[in-house]
C-alpha cells in the first residue's frame, strides 16, 4: 500500500511541477464533484487507518481546488479529526488503549499541542502564493518515503 500511494504522490506532484513549463496546461482550480470527494475521502480513511497515511489521497482531491490557504488547512484539520475520532472503536477493539499506550500519549501532549500552536504559527507566516508550491513539494517527499519504506518492506 505504501508503495502505491508514494508512487500516485510522486506522479501527482510531478505532474504539477512539471505544467509550470506548460502554461496551457492549468491543474488548478478544478471544481470538485460529489463522487471523487467520497473516493478520495475513502482511500484517505483507508490508508489512515492501515498505514497512518490518509494525507496524500487527501491531498490528491484537495489540492487541486486551490482553497484559500486557511480553508484548505481548516478543511484538513476537520477531516482528520473526524478519521481519526471513527477510528477509535476498532482500535478499542483490537486493544490498543493499554495504559502504556495511554501514559505515552499523556507525555506527548504537549508536545503535540505545541506542534500545533507552531503549525499554526508557520502557516499564517506563509505567504498565499508560495502555499501550495510548499504543500506540492511537502506531497512529493512524502510519497518519497512512502516508496522507500514499500520497496524497503518488500525488499524484507
Amino acid at each position: 500500500m505504501a508503495l502505491a500511494l508514494g508512487t500516485i504522490s510522486i506522479v501527482f506532484a510531478l505532474r504539477r511541477f512539471l505544467s509550470r513549463l506548460n502554461a496551457e496546461a492549468p491543474l488548478d482550480g478544478i471544481r470538485p464533484s460529489r463522487p471523487a470527494g467520497w473516493f478520495w475521502a475513502a482511500v484517505a480513511g483507508f490508508t489512515s487507518m492501515i498505514a497512518h497515511a490518509g494525507g496524500p489521497p487527501f491531498q490528491i482531491y484537495v489540492i487541486p481546488q486551490r482553497l484559500p490557504r486557511d480553508i484548505f488547512v481548516g478543511t484538513g484539520v476537520m477531516f482528520f479529526a473526524a478519521v481519526n475520532l471513527i477510528k477509535v472503536p476498532p482500535y478499542f477493539a483490537l486493544g490498543q488503549f493499554s495504559s502504556e499506550n495511554l501514559l505515552t500519549s499523556a507525555v506527548l501532549f504537549p508536545l503535540a499541542v505545541a506542534s500545533t500552536l507552531a503549525g499554526v504559527w508557520l502557516v499564517r507566516r506563509v505567504a498565499a502564493e508560495r502555499f501550495y508550491d510548499i504543500v506540492y513539494g511537502l506531497l512529493l517527499l512524502l510519497g518519497v518515503k512512502l516508496v522507500v519504506d514499500g520497496v524497503s518492506w518488500l525488499l524484507t
